[in-house]
């Protein structure tokens, strides 16, 4: 764990935060040196959840917080990514694999869709896959439902 923020707020969902520095725009977060000069940001836990410490190592499974909606944010959600630094807004985004995960859902409406239910604050309408789809070795695509098992 190369950082750590906590403590800030919640947003209001629905609203779109003003006044956002750079510094808190990932909101609580948690940065991970995953070795070769890539990181890894979860970002908008909810405040005083972060369960772990800047300089521990951590495990597959491990539990670094609670979802939230600090930061940058409209609604509660875990912003990931992999980049080649260990600042998320000064580094450049990688792309990468998951081993496995089940696709649950899909977006009904696409980017649209998710952007007008973000502004209204109102539930976004997905189209459920039952059973779930399973993928491995893959990056989770854009506005699909996704579950790790």
């Amino acid at each position: 764990v190369v950082k750590v923020v906590d403590g800030l707020p919640e947003q209001v969902p629905g609203v779109f935060p003003e006044n956002i520095s750079l510094e808190e725009a990932d909101g609580n977060s948690v940065i991970l040196d995953l070795g070769g000069g890539n990181f890894a940001v979860y970002a908008h836990f909810q405040p005083g959840t972060i369960r772990v410490e800047e300089g521990e190592r951590v495990q597959r499974g491990d539990v670094l917080g609670l979802v939230g909606n600090s930061g940058n944010s409209v609604a509660p959600h875990l912003h990931f990514h992999v980049m080649n630094g260990p600042l998320s807004l000064a580094s450049n985004g990688l792309p990468y694999e998951v081993d496995s995960f089940k696709v649950t859902g899909k977006n009904r409406g696409g980017t649209a869709a998710f952007d007008e239910a973000e502004a209204e604050g109102t539930p976004l309408k997905v189209h459920r896959f039952d059973p779930a789809k399973k993928v491995t070795d893959a990056m989770p695509l854009d506005q699909l439902v996704v579950r790790f098992d």
